[in-house]
């Protein structure tokens, strides 16, 4: 599912570029959520795929008392989720590790849960993400994905256009049904809707509540991301991060994307 780089920098890239602390779409009852059908306990461990910087991962530990590894492949990311383990004291019980999410530097039947939030679609094959979740998950334990999906049928080149904006590739329900299926996943268990209203993709921020998304960020915060980017892209780049913004959330308003909370078991 190699996108082709037409639209670059993607929101994707904007996000990772600005460094701003943005959660997960769905936020943190998103994520409590995932611990809960998992059913997350004390001193399981849980595998964490494309970790970000640390904030899911130092949840889950706090919370539900589990042993986490989070996997990045992103320097950057390691080194801000290793800083925030440290600030909350939790170095004993979540470490990260860089690497590739197509090919996770672990054995076989390794963790008792196995979470990735968002970023199954980032990668060229996300056929090979899934593949992978369920090697180094343990007979009968869990995983989750939280991912992108289509609401509406779209001609390909409508798809296309979206997910080179969004720096993602969003599928359509039945497809990441069956793509979990070939990874050997079994009752397989979804919840599309309640995750696919349009303010779970802008109310984001670890500590206060966004009601637009043009708040996401605050002026001050966009003015860093803006000239993080113009050093990288110069000011065509800054220019089609906003437009990319734009023609993304139009697209969410129209109700053509939401995002599906998937559970299954191997």
């Amino acid at each position: 599912m190699k996108r082709k780089g037409t639209h670059k920098p993607t929101i994707e890239d904007a996000i990772e570029i600005g460094g701003i602390e943005i959660l997960h779409q769905g936020g943190y009852h998103l994520t409590k959520h995932t611990a809960e059908i998992t059913n997350m306990r004390a001193n399981l461990h849980v595998l964490d795929v494309s970790s970000g910087c640390g904030t899911q991962s130092v949840f889950y530990a706090e919370n539900y008392g589990v042993h986490v590894t989070g996997l990045d492949i992103s320097p950057e990311m390691i080194h801000s989720a290793e800083t925030r383990t440290q600030q909350k004291n939790l170095t004993d019980k979540v470490k990260f590790v860089l690497g590739d999410s197509q090919q996770l530097p672990f054995a076989d039947n390794t963790f008792d849960i196995v979470i990735n939030k968002c970023t199954v679609g980032i990668p060229d094959d996300s056929q090979k993400v899934l593949d992978e979740m369920l090697r180094v998950v343990k007979k009968g334990g869990a995983i989750a994905i939280h991912e992108s999906t289509w609401r509406t049928k779209l001609t390909d080149e409508r798809k296309d256009e979206i997910s080179v904006r969004y720096g993602t590739t969003p599928l359509e329900l039945q497809e990441w049904i069956n793509m979990l299926t070939i990874a050997g996943a079994k009752n397989i268990q979804y919840e599309f809707d309640q995750w696919s209203k349009p303010e779970m993709f802008w109310n984001t921020r670890l500590n206060r509540k966004v009601k637009h998304y043009k708040k996401v960020m605050t002026l001050k915060e966009k003015t860093i991301t803006a000239y993080r980017i113009f050093k990288q892209y110069g000011l065509k780049g800054v220019i089609k991060v906003f437009e990319n913004e734009k023609k993304f959330f139009q697209c969410v308003l129209a109700g053509e994307l939401g995002y599906a909370l998937f559970k299954a078991e191997k």
